[in-house]
Order: C-alpha cells, then structure tokens, then sequence
C-alpha cells in the first residue's frame, strides 16, 4: 500500500522545493497535491487487495498510515501551520483510509499534527463549556481542575500522555459522559456519579490520583481507630463495585485509577492492621511483666545480676536443664538497684570482658558472704 503514496511524496516534495525557490515572493501551486490525494484512495485499495494474508495486508496498512501521516505533517509544516483547502483535503484522505481500514489501525499510533489541533480545539471548547454546569453539582473544585490540567497535559507534546489515536475515542466518550453529567436534572449523589465516572474511563492522570489521596487523608486523620477501619472498609466496597470500561485510558502508560486507589486503601489497611498487632503483642509482654515494686530489689546493677546469675547456674544452684529456662524464672522476680527489671535475654548474656567491673563487685560481695559464713561456722564448731 505504501507505493500508493509516491506520487502524494512527489508533490510535496515539489511543493517544498518550490516553496524554497520562491523565498516567499510566490506561492507555489497545490494542484499536483490535489490529484496524488484524488488517486490515493482507489491506488491504496487495489494494493490491500493484492495481500494474499491478513496479516501481511495489516502490517501494509500500518506503515502506509505512517508514512502517510509524515507526508502531511511536512506539508502543514510547509505551510506554516495554516489550513487551507489542501489541507482539509489531505485530512479528509487520510481519515478515509482510517475508516476504511480501521480494524487494522494501531491504537498507539500517532495522530498528524493537524489533527492533534483540531481535537485539541475541540475538546477543550467542550470542556469549557461544562465546568459551570459541573460546578452547579457540588463536585470537588479540586478534581474538576485536575481534569483541565490533565488535558492540558495531553494536548501539551512535551509532557506525557503522548496523545495518540486511541484518544480520538476516548476522549468522545469521555466528553459525552461527562456532559450526561453536566445536564442530568435528576436528584442524585453526583460526588459519587463523578467518582464512578472517572474510574469508569480511567482518567488516571496523577494529579487527581494525588488530590483524591489527599482528599481522603484529610477526612481519615479526623477520625478515631475504629471509625478509621470502618471508613477504609466502606471506601474499598464503593471502588470495588466501580466497574471501568475495557480498553478506556487517559494514560495507557500508567497503572489504571482504581489499581492505584485500591493499592493506597490496601496499604492503609495493612499499616492499620500493623500498629494494631503491635500495641496488642506490647500490651501481652507489659501484662506479663511484673511490676517492679513486686520484685525482689537488690543492689546489684544488671551486669552485676547477670554476674551472679551466671556463676550460680555454673555452679548448679538452678534445677532448670538449660540456663535459659533458669533466666525467664529469675528475670520475673529480680529487680536492679535502679528499680528496673532484667530480661531473661539480658540474664542469659554473660561475657567475662564485657563485665570485668561488676565481676570485681560481685566478688566483694561473695567474700563478704564468704567471711560472714566462715565465721557462722566457727561460732558453730566452739560451742560443740
């Protein structure tokens, strides 16, 4: 199909090469472009239908369209941006073409640059035209600003999306839908209609997906625990029952509006059943422990009990099989000199160089008991 577009080249080429020579003195003729558009139709069909495969004649059309799409980006560029009836002529063939092959049109393909302005014109005057009657419904002025911001961006080519020709239907739909909207008399919740519809043509442009995140933090940080969860819960089920049309997208690059809604409502739920789980397991350990006004008080530091502790069970002092189970049942009972408990995990953690000085006060005091005994068994011996 491509060689159907070689006498359409050979014009514009002329046209551009005469443009140059004239230097702006003339105008150069359209007449060559004129007759290249009036064959192409009829040439580019008879070449489709000369592909004995489907997919052959699919991927014919495909770079024809490109191809076609270049030869009148160049010519508007010739022209200056400027539309004439050249123009308008050659947009009308190639959306013949459209047409008339539109099941093989890549929907990720690009649109000419006459066209980006013309469906840019036209949506934003459509978009203008119902933001009074939008605002008459009590939707959110921050969301219906992110819609004109997010077609801004779409219009706007160095700035994602990049608008392609999926966008041509989708943004009729979307308009449509949202002119349904604008006029609908009937008594309804539209802060809700709106939501659905934005999930339903996924208009998942990030700065809506940032204000509705911002939105619901506002009204989730003025809540208690439980209204939290139960506020959380009830917004899952509402997006759950949103249901979005296939193949609608604002951005195809991007996750999909009610994907990034429901991962931001999943993560505020795992966070709330996180801190929950954890003051519980805080609140078990502070119910097991003792109070330390219940304990045994000594004057020893922790390292000095740890001390003792580990010479009594080298000794055997404790019935327990393994000094671990000796450190839980000590740990319950033993307070520090500065009133605080001691874990079994700090009992069971004896290291001769780390605890030199409370060894050397451990020992004073077991040769003071030493003395004290010694003595007790002398008295005892003399009255024998």
């Amino acid at each position: 199909m491509i060689r159907s577009l070689n006498q359409l080249e050979d014009a514009i080429n002329a046209y551009g090469i005469l443009q140059g020579s004239f230097q702006g003195s003339a105008i150069p003729s359209d007449k060559s472009i004129i007759v290249a558009c009036d064959a192409l139709i009829r040439d580019s069909e008879q070449l489709y239908i000369s592909h004995s495969k489907s997919g052959m004649a699919k991927e014919s059309f495909r770079r024809y369209y490109t191809k076609f799409r270049l030869l009148f980006d160049r010519l508007y560029t010739y022209k200056a941006y400027q539309s004439d009836s050249t123009i308008v002529k050659l947009h009308e063939s190639i959306w013949q073409s459209i047409q008339h092959f539109k099941e093989h049109m890549n929907p990720l393909d690009e649109l000419p640059i006459y066209d980006q302005q013309l469906l840019k014109e036209s949506s934003l005057t459509k978009l203008a035209k119902l933001f009074a009657r939008l605002r008459a419904k009590q939707l959110d002025e921050e969301y219906l600003l992110e819609i004109q911001y997010g077609m801004d961006s779409l219009f706007d080519g160095h700035k994602s999306p990049r608008l392609l020709f999926y966008h041509c239907e989708w943004l009729d739909s979307f308009l449509m839908a949202l002119q349904s909207i604008a006029y609908d008399t009937r008594d309804k919740s539209y802060p809700k209609r709106f939501m659905e519809f934005l999930i339903r043509y996924n208009f998942n442009y990030l700065g809506l997906r940032n204000r509705w995140k911002e939105n619901i933090e506002r009204q989730l940080n003025t809540l208690s625990r439980a209204d939290l969860l139960s506020r959380l819960l009830l917004l899952e089920k509402e997006i759950t029952h949103y249901h979005p049309f296939p193949n609608s997208h604002y951005d195809i690059e991007q996750p999909h509006l009610k994907m990034m809604m429901n991962e931001y409502i999943c993560a505020e739920l795992d966070y709330l059943e996180k801190i929950t789980n954890l003051e519980a397991e805080a609140q078990d350990t502070l119910d097991q422990i003792p109070s330390p006004s219940s304990g045994i008080h000594m004057t020893l530091t922790g390292e000095g009990i740890t001390c003792l502790f580990h010479y009594s069970s080298k000794v055997g002092l404790f019935k327990n099989k393994h000094k671990s189970d000796a450190a839980v049942g000590v740990a319950q009972h033993i307070v520090t000199n500065r009133g605080n408990r001691i874990s079994a995990n700090q009992l069971s953690k004896f290291n001769k160089f780390e605890h030199i000085f409370s060894l050397y006060l451990v020992e004073d005091k077991l040769k003071e008991m030493l003395h004290f005994i010694k003595k007790d068994i002398e008295e005892v011996e003399l009255r024998k």
